[in-house]
């Protein structure tokens, strides 16, 4: 998409001319006041300047943001239409930014552009507070937006030709009931359980339960920890936008689906594939790595746990290779490589792994 040649401080002295025109909008420093008729152009001129802000502080990111939210929307209508989903929802902001990535690229810098507009902030402090205020959330969303495509793109690489949603069956069972959509990481909230957030039978009818979990979630997943005071989701991470993990339980069939883990009756069931997205700067800090290595042995993996590196082509320290408490890794350099994916879905066929020490494999 070709840049505006309208800058970012033409547009907001345009809106700053035509709010002083007008006698239904206050606009002074610290105070915007805008009554009813005018608050949708007053708003739509706000975006204007955001995202021509956008433009200027992120740069190409943009360009590579649309990629990727074109990418992850393709994938994901290839899963629903073969599946017979009518919807597969992620979290509000992500979906925000599949719609329309620069918007959501952009949305951070609203309070932004009202101070500037409002004279609160000098012009000649925007774009060094546009950097600060634009670039983590931008990042969080590009690092979210991959991991769902990697994740969806696993799931859709096992063929799935149906899906069943998880609810509760009495006070202490499950049932799988048909449906025609999913949201990434919802269940109903519980100390005590975590549910899958589907199932899914595959075109070689074979059934997994799935969940696409936020890692920090996976710090509850003991069955063998006293319940305590915590700072979990209850297992219902839905509208949460952080870094997940996509686990997939292999099942007899769907009226096998029990909770993955019952901390009160201390039970857990060993996950079959774990797939986590890691950042090089997680496989190189050593309190990242270590959070790694806890929730790793927490998850029970039956397989290597399988590592889409995220950014520059880095791996694991290689002392990791020494120390006996870390995972088998198979490390994957995947970009946007849609058989590299199919790559990770085929370890679900390898034998079954007990006690191996730490191995990171390239692919």
């Amino acid at each position: 998409m070709a840049r505006s040649t309208t800058t970012w401080g033409s547009a907001l002295g345009a809106l700053r001319q035509w709010a002083a025109s007008q006698e239904d909008i206050d606009l002074a420093p610290g105070r915007v006041s805008v009554r009813k008729p005018l608050r949708e152009e007053f708003y739509r001129r706000v975006e204007q300047v955001q995202g021509l802000l956008a433009e200027e502080v992120l740069a190409d990111g943009l360009s590579e943001a649309e990629v990727l939210a074109g990418r992850l929307a393709a994938v994901r209508d290839d899963l629903c239409r073969a599946a017979g989903l009518s919807r597969y929802a992620l979290a509000p902001r992500l979906e925000q930014f599949v719609a329309d990535p620069r918007a959501a690229a952009a949305r951070p810098l609203q309070a932004l552009v009202l101070d500037a507009a409002s004279g609160l902030v000098p012009l000649a402090e925007v774009d060094g507070a546009a950097r600060e205020v634009a670039r983590a959330p931008f990042e969080v969303l590009l690092r979210a937006a991959y991991e769902a495509w990697v994740y969806l793109g696993v799931a859709s690489a096992l063929a799935p030709v149906r899906f069943w949603a998880v609810a509760a069956g009495g006070p202490d069972s499950l049932v799988a009931v048909e449906t025609d959509e999913v949201r990434a990481g919802w269940q109903v909230p519980s100390r005590e359980l975590r549910v899958p957030e589907a199932m899914f039978r595959t075109h070689e009818g074979e059934t997994y339960a799935l969940k696409m979990e936020c890692a920090r979630e996976i710090d509850y997943y003991d069955a063998i920890a006293p319940l305590a005071r915590d700072t979990s989701a209850g297992g219902n991470t839905y509208e949460l936008l952080s870094h997940r993990v996509l686990l997939l339980y292999r099942l007899a069939d769907e009226r096998a689906v029990v909770p993955v883990v019952d901390r009160k009756e201390k039970h857990q069931v060993h996950c079959d594939l774990a797939v986590s997205v890691l950042a090089p700067r997680e496989m190189e800090n050593r309190s990242y790595l270590g959070a790694f290595i806890q929730r790793a042995q927490k998850l029970r993996i039956k397989r290597p746990l399988q590592v889409v590196t995220y950014g520059a082509a880095k791996g694991f320290p290689p002392e990791m290779a020494d120390d006996p408490a870390a995972p088998a890794v198979c490390c994957h350099q995947v970009e946007l490589d849609e058989e590299a994916l199919d790559v990770i879905a085929r370890e679900l066929q390898s034998e079954p792994i007990r006690n191996v020490a730490f191995n990171p494999i390239s692919h």
